[in-house]
């Protein structure tokens, strides 16, 4: 298969990659887009508003969770575009993706402009509501990308077998991901060793002092970008399926390496 077919076997090479997403996943196409406006807005409102929440500025969060939000989606409406032979199931999903993932923006946006953290938060009724919904609506995200995996597995379209292998590893990796998230959330704290809220990199503020959970959690989840872009590598340099399995087995050997650093409470730096 040629490599400018990969991204999407079924349609015309005329189509572009972002205008087949805005005709065939409008949903999580538009909730995406509103999700990449946002980051702007909250960057301003970083530079308008001095208050901070656990040492950062309180709309940090907000920015954070956008951009991953925003990638996220453009990325599964790519996964579920290419399950067309269950239109059912890739439509329950994206309708997943989209309500959960806008709840979880919406509530966090909420605590941060009350100046209060948005996870971990028990310390009023109205803030123990706020966090339980977050997770009621974030827990499925353990079990649908096996549920999405068990389709993969039964397609019968021309996905470049490098590319399905990719994606394959890349919902397993997430499901871990999430199991890792989870248990970030029964901990009600990411950091080991030290306490959460301390000095941390720039940007995405994992701990300096310590060992730092969302390390492993950050990783795996974007699992889902970088494995099907390597595979789309593999196919333009005509590598063959075995390099696609290395370096996603390797990947989730990196995935465990740097949640074992973590819980030994060692700094990724």
């Amino acid at each position: 298969m040629q490599a400018s077919n990969v991204l999407y076997p079924n349609h015309s090479q005329s189509e572009g990659f972002f205008s087949n997403l805005r005709k065939n996943r409008s949903l999580s196409f538009y909730t995406g887009l509103v999700s990449l406006i946002l980051i702007p807005v909250y960057l301003l409102l970083s530079q308008l508003d001095p208050r901070t929440v656990m040492g950062i500025n309180t709309w940090i969060k907000p920015i954070k969770f956008a951009v991953s939000i925003w990638i996220f989606l453009w990325t599964m409406a790519w996964f579920l575009e290419q399950l067309k032979d269950f239109p059912v199931f890739r439509d329950r999903m994206e309708k997943y993706f989209v309500i959960a993932l806008s709840v979880e923006l919406i509530l966090i946006t909420l605590q941060a402009g009350r100046g209060v953290q948005s996870h971990f938060n028990n310390s009023t009724i109205l803030d123990s509501i706020i966090y339980g919904i977050m997770g009621l609506f974030i827990f499925p995200m353990m079990v649908v990308p096996i549920l999405m995996d068990r389709k993969f597995k039964l397609l019968s379209s021309k996905l470049d077998t490098r590319i399905l292998i990719s994606i394959r590893f890349s919902l397993w990796i997430l499901a871990i991901a999430s199991i890792i998230g989870f248990f970030i959330s029964q901990r009600l704290a990411h950091a080991v060793g030290v306490l959460d809220g301390g000095p941390g990199l720039p940007l995405v503020n994992w701990s300096v002092n310590g060992g730092d959970i969302r390390i492993a959690h950050f990783v795996g989840i974007h699992a889902l970008q970088v494995l099907p872009l390597f595979a789309f590598f593999a196919i333009k340099q005509s590598w063959n399926i075995l390099s696609v399995k290395i370096v996603s087995i390797g990947y989730a050997i990196l995935v465990g390496a740097v949640f074992v650093n973590a819980m030994f409470g060692r700094p990724l730096i």
